[in-house]
Formats: C-alpha cells, structure tokens, sequence
C-alpha cells in the first residue's frame, strides 16, 4: 500500500510558457506523491489538458475556469464560482495540496477543502494573509533578480520543501503518433529549416509582419525552408507574410497553423531550429530538446533552461533582422 499523501497541484498563472516553467517541480512532487502522480488544477489558457496528454505523472487535470478572454467571464469567477470549484476539490477528499502561487484565495480554498496538508508562497505584499490558511513552512522570500519570477519562485518552494535539492530544467515528451503524423512535414523543402512562431500575447512581444517576413526571404534566398506556424488569433499575420513573399521563392516556404500546441511541437521536432517571440510554443520546444532562439528584447529573461538562446535589446523593434539572421545560421551549423 502506498501511504504517500493523494495530492493536487495548483498552477494559477495564464500562460504555456508559466506551466512549462513549473513543470518538472510538478513532476518532482508527484514522485513524493501516491503512485507517483498528482492531480494538477490549471487555468484553460495554459493547455495543460493538450500539453500534459501522455505525461504519466499527471492522473488527472481539472480545468480553473475563474476568466475567459473572449467574455471575460468564466465558471469559477466570483464568489458562487469559488464554491463550485471548492465543491469539486472536496470531494476528492486530497490529502495534501502544493500551491504555486501567493494568492489569498488559493489558501483560503485549500483550507475550506479540509486538506490536512498545506504548501504555498506564503504571500507578497498585500498577499501575505495567505499564510493564514497554510501549514507548512518554510515560506519563500519575493524574488527580485534578473529572471522571471515564476520558475525562481516555483524552484524555491521545490527545494525548500524537499521536492528537489537543486534547479531543474522542464522536459516533455511528444507522443510517438504525433511525432508519426508530421513525419512528411519538410518533404520538398531544402535540407534545413527553420519553423518561426509569429504568435504574442502582447505588442510589446512582438516583433511584428515586416521583420519575420524580410527575414523569412533571406532564409529563402539563401537556401534554407522556413515554416511559420501560429494559431487562429494568427492567421491573417500567417496570410499577409505569405503574400509578402516573392513566387520564386515561396516553394520553400509553409505556413501552418497546427491543430494543437503538441502537434506544433511536433512539427518543430522535424525541424532544424525554432524561432519565435517571447510566447508558450517556443518553450514547449525547448522542452521537448528542439533548438530554440527567443525574441526577448528589454524584459527580464526566463532562466530556467540553457540551452534556450536569447536575444536582447533596448526594445523588442531594436532587433534587426541582420542579427536574427546570423543567430539561426550560427546554431543550425
């Protein structure tokens, strides 16, 4: 019989890129959990239920629907919301709950739910009362370094409780039949190629139409396939760099936009380099050991894998295509 606690994780940030960044600490708890799996509660916009599909560790995801994008509503929003997603953690009857995040609420939940054992941030600033509904320490301090704070605080919390005794890197695998259904993906482009991910959250992210598409044409010009990918958000920006690109050239050149992020991964997989802006796809690539170059531009660099290469500059616009250009062909050889 295993007498590890049955226990649930809960990932509260919006983003891919915030579940990757937490994802082997995810794994770490699991393997001092009951059968070495956690159940895991996750916002909608990070797709865990497409990201985690054949991870072993996950038993089961349970979607926090507290906003939605496109009403800005959601089924956990507001107080009744609260008591439903409460309503359903009770039941499961956890026996221990690690919180990847300082919110009050997510104490207060955990507490309400009867969880004998209760792991958190401890609170920041006006978030400090979350401690109230926890009972475990130690807590963990505000970061204020150099890198994003979630996989900082996420690699704190982790080592501090005995999840780990040191940082960890994300790594995920791509199931085997996607990995088999993109297999024709590069058949009739050259022997190298780049897969560019024009997808950003915000502007400021973005390194806009014009830059990917005179890149993409001296790619092209000089003997490398490009394929942009994106999602639906993306696809008038996937058409108008389509049509930016001369006929002599555009033979070697794809644009997609794939049915889920893993069957993005998948294609990136295929593939020699992947490109993008500061977005979720680009660091599930790199989690799955796909060559990753990241347009950051003056923001604070997530710091949780090496091997991801970043470039840097006073704005996002100030990244000329020169310097793209030599990056990728400097990592394809």
């Amino acid at each position: 019989m295993d007498n590890r606690p049955y226990t649930v994780v809960f990932q509260h940030d919006l983003g891919i890129g915030d579940l990757i960044f937490r994802l082997p600490y995810i794994e770490a708890v699991a393997k001092q959990s009951r059968n070495n799996r956690v159940v895991l509660i996750a916002r909608p916009t990070c797709r865990a239920l497409d990201i985690l599909r054949s991870v072993e560790y996950i038993e089961e995801i349970i979607i926090y629907d507290r906003w939605r994008k496109e009403d800005n509503k959601g089924e956990h929003r507001g107080f009744s919301g609260f008591l439903k997603l409460l309503k359903i953690v009770k039941a499961k009857r956890f026996e221990r709950i690690v919180i990847f995040s300082d919110r009050i609420r997510y104490g207060l939940l955990a507490f309400m739910a009867g969880i004998p054992i209760r792991i958190g941030y401890g609170g920041f600033g006006w978030n400090w009362p979350q401690r109230f509904f926890l009972n475990r320490k130690p807590y963990i301090k505000k970061y204020d370094g150099p890198c994003i704070t979630n996989y900082e605080w996420a690699t704190e919390l982790s080592i501090k409780h005995g999840f780990t005794d040191r940082r960890l890197v994300p790594r995920l695998k791509i199931p085997i039949e996607l990995i088999e259904k993109h297999k024709d993906i590069t058949n009739g482009l050259p022997d190298k190629n780049i897969v560019v991910a024009v997808g950003a959250s915000v502007k400021h992210k973005d390194w806009g139409v014009e830059n990917f598409t005179q890149l993409a044409i001296r790619l092209l010009e000089t003997g490398y396939g490009v394929i942009f990918i994106g999602g639906r958000s993306e696809e008038g920006i996937l058409k108008n760099i389509n049509e930016k690109i001369p006929d002599i050239i555009r033979i070697h050149l794809k644009t997609l936009m794939p049915e889920s992020v893993m069957d993005s991964a998948a294609i990136i997989k295929h593939c020699d380099v992947c490109l993008g802006n500061d977005t979720g796809i680009v660091y599930v690539a790199a989690a799955t050991e796909s060559k990753t170059l990241v347009l950051i531009g003056n923001r604070p660099i997530p710091c949780h894998d090496p091997d991801i290469r970043y470039i840097t500059a006073e704005s996002i616009s100030a990244i000329t295509v020169d310097r793209v250009y030599n990056d990728l062909v400097e990592i394809i050889k």
